[in-house]
């Protein structure tokens, strides 16, 4: 599994095979059942299908960093529209961003400005996710939530299992009564600051799911998102 995961993850980074790969007919047929297609029409179809079902969903726009504001403005104006349609299809699906595809490398203040277009948007009903990034990321995007969450109730931050200070920011985040979903962690990290085998990324996603399904969790208001695709530690 680390071998398939260092390929995917430089194919995530090469434009060129990118684009390449994800015209390959094993490949769609792989990725269909965690990505059912590539617009929104799409991902309508799919979360109406899965509320028959009973399952909720998550959207996300696939994207990181932009050159400019513009491009910035031209992905927050994709989510306005996404939350236009949901609320026409009267489904509860709620929206996941990366501050880096709202702005942040560009300008913290940027992509706040975004972040609070697309929660008052949302409603208060509806959470928007703010997606955890590489770790040279984690500081500035927990720094940005905590604003956000002064000012919104109905916004959550993502945490990723692989990182060593996890434990700390999960304990910082039960004391805000935060919205939290924990992963396993998707990019390529050091061992300096990551667990670089599965075994123990695991075993600390495990402890921190705990973490957040206990009683000081839950009397604090914690809102528990528990995100693996991995059988086991479902």
């Amino acid at each position: 599994m680390g071998i398939i995961r260092s390929i995917l993850l430089a194919t995530s980074e090469k434009r060129w095979l990118r684009e390449q790969v994800t015209r390959l007919w094993v490949v769609r047929r792989t990725v269909s059942r965690f990505m059912p297609g590539e617009t929104l029409e799409d991902a309508l179809a799919a979360a109406c299908v899965l509320r028959e079902n009973g399952l909720g969903t998550v959207f996300t726009y696939l994207g990181e960093n932009v050159a400019d504001s513009t491009e910035a403005a031209r992905v927050t104006e994709h989510y306005l529209t996404v939350l236009d349609r949901l609320r026409e299809r009267g489904l509860q699906t709620e929206i996941s961003v990366k501050l880096t595809h709202l702005g942040l490398e560009l300008d913290p203040a940027l992509a706040e400005t975004n972040l609070a277009r697309l929660i008052e948007h949302a409603g208060p009903k509806s959470v928007v996710w703010i997606d955890m990034e590489s770790s040279h990321y984690v500081e500035a995007t927990l720094a940005l939530y905590r604003r956000a969450r002064r000012a919104y109730p109905n916004v959550g931050v993502c945490i990723q299992a692989y990182l060593y200070r996890t434990g700390e920011d999960l304990e910082s985040l039960i004391r805000l009564g935060a919205a939290v979903r924990l992963v396993k962690g998707a990019y390529r990290e050091p061992p300096e600051i990551a667990f670089p085998r599965k075994r123990d990324v695991d075993e600390n996603f495990l402890a921190l799911s705990r973490r957040l399904l206990s009683q000081e969790a839950r009397r604090a208001g914690v809102r528990a998102a528990i995100a693996t695709h991995d059988p086991k530690l479902i």
